[in-house]
């Protein structure tokens, strides 16, 4: 997750987006990338990416890039149990958004 710090700071100090949304681009880049990463090592035999690392930058806003991720490498999409907790995240998150949005929409 350093990675996409760096790159959020970056994005912030180098165009006018506010941190949010430098934040959210940073770390979807940054999580379609490591799953690709992740597939790419799973199949030369290298040290892979732990499920709780891939699964964090889900919950910490990762989700669309890691759902691109799983879609385009074909990565963790036949393991059940990590594709249960991927969205049981998302399902937080939209729950989230939906109860911020109502309690600050008057």
């Amino acid at each position: 997750m350093t990675i996409a710090v760096i790159l959020s700071v970056f994005l912030i100090l180098q165009s006018s987006l506010d941190p949010l949304a430098a934040w959210l681009i940073a770390i979807n880049l940054t999580a379609f990338v490591i799953y690709g990463y992740d597939k790419f090592v799973a199949r030369q035999g290298y040290a892979r990416v732990p499920e709780k690392v891939l699964l964090a930058l889900a919950a910490v806003g990762g989700t669309i890039g890691a759902f691109a991720g799983m879609q385009i490498f074909r990565h963790k999409t036949a393991k059940v149990e990590f594709r249960r907790w991927f969205w049981i995240i998302v399902a937080l998150q939209i729950t989230l958004v939906v109860g911020f949005y109502v309690l600050t929409r008057r």
